[in-house]
């Protein structure tokens, strides 16, 4: 389509007569793929977790965080390459906050998943240190 015939941006009538600088937009021909391909990495991540090595506790938190980033990844698609902030305002910060969103429920989980996987990783080295020095098991321990 020629320059001429394109149709002028829809500005958000309460941004009209305002100095809104320039905005680029991620183009969707790089963010589309790159999110489909993050999506099957992840698939195969929440696959890969079914194994009997990875504990239940974790399992659960791990593929919690897993939904969370494929169901954002569509709103920070959107909001990269689709919606413009002068055109849509209330679309372009609804799919900014939804990414938000998701962003600090998962730094929760990983932080949690960090505390289990230290605890767990502290229990293993109190009794193999018990089975290698010697001592009788503490009961508090």
């Amino acid at each position: 389509m020629k320059a001429s015939m394109q149709q002028p941006a829809r500005i958000d009538p309460a941004l009209v007569g305002r100095d809104l600088g320039e905005w680029t937009m991620v183009p969707a021909w790089l963010t589309v793929p790159l999110a489909v391909a993050a999506g099957v990495v992840l698939v195969w991540y929440f696959v890969r977790l079914g194994h009997a090595e990875v504990p239940v506790a974790r399992r659960w938190m791990r593929r919690v965080s897993i939904a969370l980033l494929l169901a954002a990844a569509v709103p920070l698609v959107r909001a990269l390459s689709f919606v413009h902030p002068h055109e849509d305002r209330a679309g372009w910060a609804f799919a900014w906050s939804i990414v938000l969103l998701a962003t600090v429920a998962c730094a929760v989980l990983a932080l949690v998943d960090f505390a289990m996987t230290a605890r767990s990783g502290l229990r293993e080295y109190r009794e193999l240190r018990r089975e290698t020095l010697g001592g009788k098991k503490r009961a508090d321990g």
